[in-house]
């Protein structure tokens, strides 16, 4: 499915998209697709990891004895 959206950019930015996609021979639209697909791309881990930190960085998080014990006993079974 395809939508279709309007969005208001600055004239500077907007001239350099259009100088850009004429040059690179691609739409405005494949020039904003792709634009917002790397941003996601690179911008998705550090929200994710954002989020994790927030709910786990006020947790305790030490194994308790009888687990690190028997976590210690499996490794000692296993041939590194």
């Amino acid at each position: 499915m395809i939508m279709k959206t309007a969005i208001y950019i600055d004239n500077e930015l907007f001239k350099e998209a259009e100088t850009f996609s004429h040059v690179a021979e691609m739409s405005r639209s494949k020039l904003y697709c792709t634009a917002i697909s790397e941003y996601l791309q690179n911008h998705m881990p550090d929200m994710i990891t954002e989020k994790l930190n927030s709910y786990y960085g006020n947790r305790d998080s030490q194994l308790d004895d009888d687990l690190k014990a028997a976590a210690y006993r499996s490794f000692a079974r296993d041939d590194w």
